[in-house]
């Protein structure tokens, strides 16, 4: 059982798109617009709307010093831990009896047909028994793992928007080995140490409020 809590922002690919539909689109836009439909702030200046500012945030560096997901890393793999041995306290004694009984049934093979559905049956409940503790332990960390995958997707979210309202910034892209998703990004653009640095100076303040 592995679990990580990671920044992964699922719709990277959608933003991307997102900024050069903008580019594309701010040639001809008054045409295409029906007058029913709202139109969107940027759109609706004089003129057109300003050049896009785009930033992006390294999420491997956030990952490492970010200080919520080092804590909450080491939490959830504490748990981990912790079901393992629940695991192997509850699951070796069944997987040892059946093992016994399998041993059994090769050294005894004139058994009668009862003693032989009766070893069958023990059998088939030691099975559901294990997979069960295994699918029990395993849906509990990964609850757990969700819900922290959550919370730090909107902890993120919640202080970029702060963020890019007073830096002026439209759009933030997480550049990450795991996801290939920005190629490149102009240091000059890079956004990352000051966000780390808000976000942990937030989370600090939580702990020491607490």
């Amino acid at each position: 059982m592995t679990s990580k809590v990671s920044m992964a922002w699922s719709a990277l690919l959608t933003i991307i798109v997102v900024v050069l539909a903008i580019k594309v689109f701010t040639g001809n836009t008054a045409d295409a617009t029906d007058q029913s439909v709202p139109v969107p702030a940027a759109f609706a200046k004089e003129g057109g709307p300003d050049a896009t500012v785009v930033a992006f945030v390294n999420g491997d560096t956030l990952n490492q010093r970010y200080t919520f997901i080092v804590e909450k890393s080491k939490d959830l793999d504490a748990k981990m831990a912790s079901a393992e041995e629940r695991v192997k306290r509850e699951y070796g004694p069944r997987q040892a009896q059946y093992e016994q009984n399998m041993r059994y049934a090769q050294e005894h093979p004139e058994m009668s047909e009862a003693e032989a559905i009766a070893l069958q049956q023990d059998m088939e409940r030691l099975q559901i028994e294990m997979d069960e503790i295994q699918q029990r332990e395993v849906g509990v960390l990964q609850k757990k793992e969700a819900d922290l995958q959550k919370e730090l997707i909107e902890r993120v979210n919640r202080y970029l928007e702060k963020y890019t309202r007073e830096r002026g910034i439209d759009y933030v892209i997480n550049k990450q080995s795991e996801f290939q998703v920005l190629l490149y990004g102009n240091p000059d653009y890079d956004i990352t140490a000051e966000v780390i640095a808000g976000l942990n100076a937030e989370y600090e303040a939580e702990k020491q409020a607490k």
